[in-house]
């Protein structure tokens, strides 16, 4: 899916929570906005998700104008606020949860196999914030995968778990290789460290062939 705002900001003037935004996001290989204050990164995962309406401008899947099929087709992962676990519970029971909401099994059995299948078996018992950020991010994206109807991943500053953002982006790019989008919206360090590694600038002008 290709998601693109055009012109898509919240607010007005020198008070713009978001001034507008143009840009275009896509399948392949990991898509990087470095976006700076507190609020910020927060309102932008949610335009690009759909889960927020623009004061100004638009947001589009594959061209077309549709929050719905946009929230539809997409997922913010470990989002503060609207989608990051509570730091204290385990990571088991964050996978049953994923797991229940995607309509699978959820069971002991079948968390201890989906861990068991991604590596992760020894982290079971261990409280969310303690997991190594490259596997953080990574199961997290899996998970939200499992949502059939998924194609898009919204990550938000996911530089403020710690860790390297040289351990965590190449289970990234392996992701977007398998045609999922993936939008990182973290911080200007973190973005030109990604850009370096091969991330793609969402921010960057964009140069139009000529005719």
């Amino acid at each position: 899916m290709i998601i693109t705002l055009d012109g898509a900001a919240i607010g007005s003037g020198l008070g713009a929570a978001v001034p507008a935004l143009t840009l275009e996001v896509g399948p392949g290989i990991p898509s990087v906005l470095a976006v700076e204050t507190a609020e910020r990164p927060l309102l932008v995962s949610m335009l690009l998700g759909g889960r927020l309406r623009p004061d100004a401008g638009r947001v589009l899947a594959d061209g077309t104008e549709n929050l719905d099929d946009l929230r539809r087709r997409s997922a913010l992962v470990d989002t503060p606020v609207v989608a990051e676990p509570a730091a204290g519970v385990t990571l088991a029971t964050v996978v049953a949860e994923e797991l229940s909401f995607a309509a699978q099994a959820s069971s002991r059995k079948a968390v201890r196999q989906f861990l068991v299948t991604h590596g992760l078996a020894e982290f079971a018992r261990v409280p969310v914030r303690a997991v190594p950020p490259v596997h953080r991010i990574r199961l997290f994206c899996e998970l939200a995968l499992l949502r059939g109807n998924v194609t898009a991943l919204v990550l938000t500053s996911p530089e403020r778990h710690g860790g390297e953002p040289t351990g965590w982006y190449e289970p990234l790019a392996a992701i977007a290789a398998r045609g999922v989008t993936i939008a990182i919206v973290t911080d200007a360090t973190t973005a030109g460290t990604l850009i370096s590694l091969g991330a793609a600038d969402a921010l960057a002008p964009q140069v139009k062939e000529a005719a």
